[in-house]
């Protein structure tokens, strides 16, 4: 081996702490980008294949009961490919001999084997539920310590129990797709209903259109016409959902996640070069004398040139032997965390060609750019300058001792003797270290970049997770009852206001309306299909983040406030504009008073007065659901009503489909926003990470 070669092999392993440094910085960029590249491919794939294989609804109907006859006739609807009816109703269950109540979405199919729309994935036990028996989402588990063969206590409405035996347990990957606030679900044959004091009758549809299945606009079209079909035959069509089949309801908040983490990652990689290039500064620097003898004893520019060079891609390749491999295992894992956290499936395991690419470019070139200026710095000194270890300063010019005292020394020796005219004395070893801090400014400011920046995007990250936070304090505003009570068929407001305030640690009652409607553009297509929540004008149980206009009064009639997600359809919308929309079955023009903000991933919510959605809904002084304000606000103690109104209601005859508390609603919402804080602090670690290999 030539001895340049020799130099080269010398100094990757004599001084293994600064090879170690270079190592790592390269590492951690190359690691972050390998991650983020990884995961968004897997991710992005493996989403919507996974989605698309559970054959899920392009439009999902949830109204009142109906029979086979009006399945049939939304069969035979144009448009539609197939559709399946099944009964949908919550249950408060428990594992036998616990006390604990759980809330539970039991789906009761028509027949497991001949089941074609929102397949079901089987995790282990049976694949599909005899009479009796029942299957629980892989979901429910967190909620129900309860093992296959084990049996579930079920609360009926009239108070009584039933048993079911716990067949298996299966996945789900369409129903409640994107409904963060849907509670677990199991699935019972719809024989088992009986058993259960429920009628075997449907009320829900799943429908998947014959054609545009990945046109959001036409599936609309689909959903309107079956709409208005099925309210021509009598029936309530309480809300309709739509989804393409290869898209993800979730896939655009994932994307965006991962969008944001690309960005950091870039971030990282900029951070990294810039402490490649400080490292390999500080190493020419500490070179100088060796490319001096190199150049002494016959040694040309391109040869120094050659041995630095060959010296940064070595750092380059045992970087990318590290990051390379963790990336695809970080990728993966990152995948995996988020398809268990969205409930879809992987693929399997593997490396994404693109992401190792981009790996193999960035861990290669960032290296060269970083540290082509001072290699080729380097290479380019003299000997006189390399051996004098760049003291000289220019020799050409040695007889002007006073040019090689830079400004800076100057101004400390006036400082000093300044001071010390008046008895002040710096010690000199501090006076040193300032006058070295200073010496090389290239090198102090890649250094000053680089903790500025990582330290910049560490609190930026960390801003990013306060503001989230502090967004779903927000959101709780509408979320402030502390129980929310929802019955099966319309109660009379002072019926239940009666009842209700009897119970020990109710202090307030309200009667809450809702309604579904349809959006629609100019040309009366369906734009999109919205919630409309009613509570009296003047509650105090929704204080709205208001972006524009104003909130609801109580003599507003065909007026709205709403969510901003309105301005994907409409981007123009603002206070004073009407929307066409169609609300049971009538085509009216209702005026915007108010835009707020909501999490979008409840689609577009809107709110109007209960005084005027009751009497559109021919419910007058009636509503389905009720909130409840509670003497303490905590979230034990909001529990604790919860079931103690579900009991006290269902003893007294009262129809109740769920009793539920308003912080499990908030906890679920936050969940959405949890993903995002977790991978940030991940970021912000990584960031932290190359700040302090760069003050190392």
């Amino acid at each position: 081996m030539r001895p340049r070669w020799r130099k080269v092999l010398h100094d990757l392993l004599d001084n293994k702490g600064r090879t170690l440094l270079v190592v790592f910085s390269i590492a951690v960029g190359v690691f972050s980008i390998g991650v983020i590249a990884g995961a968004h491919q897997i991710i992005s794939n493996d989403m919507s294949v996974s989605y698309a294989a559970n054959r899920p609804a392009n439009v999902e109907l949830r109204m009142g009961n109906f029979d086979e006859d009006i399945l049939s006739t939304i069969r035979n609807t144009q448009g539609v490919k197939d559709a399946e009816g099944r009964r949908v109703v919550n249950f408060r269950v428990q594992k036998a001999g616990s006390a604990q109540w759980v809330s539970l979405d039991v789906v009761a199919l028509e027949d497991f084997d001949e089941n074609k729309v929102n397949l079901l994935v089987p995790v282990s036990g049976a694949v599909k539920a005899e009479k009796n028996e029942v299957l629980l989402e892989k979901d429910a588990l967190e909620k129900l310590d309860v093992a296959v063969g084990e049996e579930l206590v079920f609360e009926l409405p009239s108070g009584l129990t039933k048993k079911l035996k716990v067949a298996g347990v299966v996945q789900d990957v369409s129903t409640g797709a994107g409904d963060f606030l849907a509670p677990p679900f199991a699935y019972i044959d719809m024989k088992t209903l009986p058993t259960l004091r429920q009628p075997e009758l449907y009320n829900r549809a799943y429908v998947t259109v014959s054609e545009g299945q990945e046109d959001i606009q036409y599936i609309r079209e689909v959903g309107g016409r079956l709409k208005d079909k099925l309210e021509k035959n009598g029936l309530t069509v309480v809300r309709i959902r739509s989804s393409e089949t290869h898209k993800h309801p979730l896939g655009d908040t994932v994307n965006a996640i991962l969008g944001i983490l690309l960005a950091l990652g870039i971030l990282i990689v900029f951070l990294s070069s810039s402490l490649i290039a400080n490292t390999l500064n500080a190493l020419l620097s500490q070179h100088l004398r060796h490319i001096g003898v190199i150049k002494l004893v016959g040694g040309r520019r391109n040869q120094v040139f050659a041995m630095y060079f060959t010296l940064i891609m070595a750092f380059a390749v045992l970087a990318l032997l590290i990051a390379v491999p963790l990336g695809g295992q970080g990728a993966y894992g990152l995948a995996l965390f988020v398809a268990e956290t969205l409930r879809f499936n992987l693929l399997g395991y593997r490396i994404v060609p693109m992401a190792f690419f981009i790996q193999m470019a960035v861990g290669l070139l960032t290296p060269i750019i970083a540290g082509l200026i001072p290699v080729i710095n380097g290479s380019r000194i003299t000997v006189m300058r390399a051996l004098s270890g760049d003291v000289a300063g220019d020799e050409n010019k040695p007889h002007k001792q006073e040019e090689k005292i830079s400004w800076f020394d100057a101004l400390m020796l006036r400082l000093t003797r300044l001071f010390a005219r008046r008895g002040i004395h710096f010690p000199r070893p501090f006076i040193l270290s300032l006058r070295n801090t200073f010496r090389r400014r290239g090198r102090l400011l890649l250094t000053l970049f680089t903790l500025t920046m990582g330290g910049a995007i560490f609190i930026a990250v960390f801003n990013v997770r306060v503001t989230l936070h502090d967004y779903i304090g927000a959101i709780r505003n509408y979320f402030r009852a502390d129980v929310t009570v929802d019955f099966d068929v319309p109660y009379r407001l002072r019926e239940v206001e009666q009842f209700g305030l009897q119970v020990e640690g109710v202090q307030d009652v309200e009667g809450w309306q809702y309604a579904s409607v349809e959006l629609l553009y100019p040309d009366d297509t369906v734009a999109e299909n919205a919630f409309v929540l009613a509570p009296p004008a003047e509650s105090e149980l929704v204080n709205p983040l208001i972006t524009a206009g104003r909130w609801i009064r109580r003599d507003d009639v065909r007026k709205l406030a709403i969510s901003e997600a309105a301005l994907v359809p409409f981007p123009d919308l603002k206070p004073g504009d009407y929307l066409n929309i169609k609300i049971s079955g009538r085509k009216e023009a209702w005026q915007v008073v108010g835009i707020f903000k909501f999490v979008d991933q409840q689609g577009i919510v809107a709110y109007a007065p209960y005084e005027y959605i009751s009497q559109v809904e021919n419910l007058a002084n009636r509503a389905y659901s009720f909130r409840f304000v509670a003497a303490r606000h905590d979230r034990a103690y909001q529990d604790f009503m919860a079931d103690k109104l579900d009991d006290y209601f269902r003893e007294r005859g009262f129809k109740v489909r769920k009793s539920e508390s308003g912080l499990s609603s908030m906890d679920t919402a936050s969940e959405s926003l949890d993903i995002l804080v977790i991978f940030l602090l991940i970021m912000a670690i990584l960031t932290a990470i190359v700040g302090a290999m760069g003050l190392t």
